[in-house]
């Protein structure tokens, strides 16, 4: 287990993540154009629009999902290794962990 794949499982799921949440978006405008009404041409195509956004959505909730699955697995393979330690230096900052503090008020 090294930092690399941390990182990576992170980052993948960073970005399907981001890519919801941008189509997602996508997809609330198109309901509120729908909703409002409007010139009858364009609606068939917002229809259009909406039920794809909608099906993409979902698919990449699925990625996100299967992303967030990879990254909790390679999280519990990297707390394994941490799990013997009571202090952590993560960017330079020292995190005392629970439980160590009962060991040095002892």
């Amino acid at each position: 287990m090294n930092d690399r794949e941390l990182t990576n499982a992170a980052l993948l799921w960073h970005t399907a993540h981001a890519r919801r949440l941008a189509v997602g978006k996508e997809k609330r405008r198109l309901d509120a154009k729908l909703k409002a009404g409007g010139d009858d041409g364009w609606s068939l195509q917002r229809s259009i629009q909406q039920s794809e956004a909608g099906r993409q959505v979902t698919e990449l909730k699925r990625k996100e999902l299967a992303a967030l699955r990879a990254l909790a697995r390679v999280c519990a393979k990297q707390r394994g290794h941490l799990q013997a330690a009571d202090v952590i230096d993560v960017d330079g900052t020292v995190v005392l962990l629970a439980g160590a503090d009962d060991q040095l008020l002892a």
